[in-house]
């Protein structure tokens, strides 16, 4: 026989309002009646109708997390940073994985809106903001993670790449690279544009012309790199920059596996965070501060599902470049 919170009232000796404020912390109740309200609780094993109570107050305590590629362990870092974060404070996150296709996206963000979570963490396939604003209801919390896009008036958590990347394309050139080749991601993200363009910026600052046929855009869950590398390895280049952690693990494996030319080749690409099957020696490493932009998303979307018209805030952190072998923590901007 199921007991009702009636049925905890009578035995605590209490009102059925005063075992609903203990149960849902809405109303000051004295030590000593809460006691009495819980040891009837317990006596009754009784348990609330959490989900009935979710939807008479119109919140879930549900994130929803959108992300481009969850076999990806960049992303799955992620992932478990912000539910650690959601968890600690009593939220549940719900995982829709997109494959970096903004019709998947897109879905996601209208079904799961339409009263399954209360906010949203995104890194995000579309180019606009706008295109998400268009399923979500007005004010619906989000925060962007990883990759901006145009137009975002929400709160942002990101790296900036550009440093570190310029600062290792400069370390190649010192090693008396002049073919550096770039294997890019795809070509409209904020992350892939950033990237780009220090590595253009690097080349230009040491007088090097940039070669277009040098940049080699990729998709990364779908391509394979090693057309790429050969067509770069035929263009002369005896370095080449990786643009994220799974061009890198793709590449290095190539070479490992015999598969691509036996020329001599520097490699400047990023640590995948759960995949270190290749010796640190091997490359000039790219390092994001995962674990840290994935507590500060999880805190920024736990703020503005409570204050929704909050004032957007924006943080940036900073990648690090760690030269063959060598490890420095990323900072963040100032």
């Amino acid at each position: 026989m199921s007991t009702s919170i009636k049925d905890v009232a009578r035995l605590a000796g209490v009102s059925v309002a005063t075992v609903s404020h203990v149960i849902n912390e809405t109303r000051f109740v004295s030590e000593e009646t809460r006691n009495k309200v819980l040891v009837a609780i317990e006596d009754l094993q009784y348990s609330p109708n959490i989900l009935a109570r979710k939807f008479k107050t119109g919140t879930r305590d549900t994130v929803g997390f959108i992300v481009p590629d969850i076999a990806n362990g960049y992303f799955a870092t992620l992932i478990e940073e912000v539910e650690d974060v959601l968890q600690a404070r009593g939220f549940r996150l719900i995982v829709s994985n997109t494959r970096e296709n903004v019709g998947r996206e897109l879905d996601s963000l209208r079904m799961l809106s339409s009263g399954v979570v209360d906010g949203f963490v995104i890194a995000s396939t579309v180019d606009d903001y706008q295109q998400i604003a268009g399923v979500l209801p007005a004010h619906f919390p989000v925060v962007l993670i990883d990759r901006t896009v145009a137009n975002a008036p929400v709160d942002v958590v990101t790296t900036d790449n550009s440093s570190a990347i310029y600062e290792g394309v400069s370390a190649l050139i010192a090693h008396g690279h002049r073919r550096i080749g770039f294997m890019a991601s795809v070509r409209h993200l904020s992350t892939t544009a950033e990237r780009v363009l220090a590595y253009r910026t690097a080349l230009a600052d040491h007088s090097i012309e940039v070669d277009e046929n040098l940049i080699r855009y990729l998709e990364s869950i779908s391509d394979p790199v090693q057309p790429s590398a050969e067509a770069l390895i035929d263009e002369g280049c005896t370095a080449i920059v990786a643009s994220n952690n799974v061009l890198t693990s793709r590449l290095l494996a190539a070479f490992h596996a015999g598969t691509l030319s036996n020329r001599a080749v520097e490699i400047l690409g990023y640590r995948d965070p759960a995949y270190g099957a290749y010796p640190l020696d091997d490359a000039h490493w790219l390092e994001e501060p995962i674990g840290e932009m994935g507590r500060l998303a999880g805190e920024a979307i736990i703020r503005r599902v409570a204050d929704p018209l909050a004032k957007p805030q924006r943080t940036v952190l900073r990648a690090s470049y760690a030269p063959q072998g060598f490890s420095r923590p990323a900072a963040r901007i100032d």
